[in-house]
């Protein structure tokens, strides 16, 4: 009983203070300002005419040798030729793949037919031979329990 009166003594404290004193003052959440932007001045941004230039030829030629445009253009065939030689090349290649491809699907299907049923089995099932057992075994020793089947301590 004596703990319920020391708790209600506390509450009615509590409630007291704050209308004795008031309440805490929180400062106002601040809010973002407008960034100051610089005024544009008239005077300081004034443009100005580009005077007239003096001293500069007025028919400037680009003068062009001839032996650089013939080995330019020597350079341009030469990588025209290039580039169609590599073409051609894999042209060929894709049409070699194709009918290898074709020729090794004619194959299995011929072949495949009296094994079709036995390589359906041998595909879901493993190959259970005495050297797959001793291999499973070490590996089940060398990497152990899963962690989810592991004892954890309790903390």
């Amino acid at each position: 009983m004596t703990y319920l009166i020391l708790i209600v003594i506390a509450v009615a404290v509590a409630l007291l203070d704050d209308r004795v004193r008031g309440k805490k003052k929180v400062p106002p959440p601040t809010v973002p300002q407008d960034i100051p932007r610089p005024k544009k001045r008239a005077e300081q941004n004034a443009t100005f005419d580009i005077p007239p230039m003096r001293g500069v030829p007025v028919d400037v030629q680009i003068a062009a040798e001839e032996d650089v445009l013939h080995a330019q253009e020597l350079r341009t065939k030469w990588e025209d030729a290039r580039k169609e030689a590599q073409r051609a090349k894999r042209a060929r290649e894709r049409e070699e793949r194709a009918a290898r491809l074709a020729a090794e699907e004619a194959e299995a299907a011929l072949s495949a037919a009296p094994r079709a049923a036995g390589r359906r089995t041998a595909a879901v099932l493993p190959q259970l031979t005495p050297d797959a057992m001793k291999q499973a075994v070490v590996f089940a020793e060398i990497l152990g329990k899963p962690r989810a089947l592991r004892r954890f301590p309790q903390r």
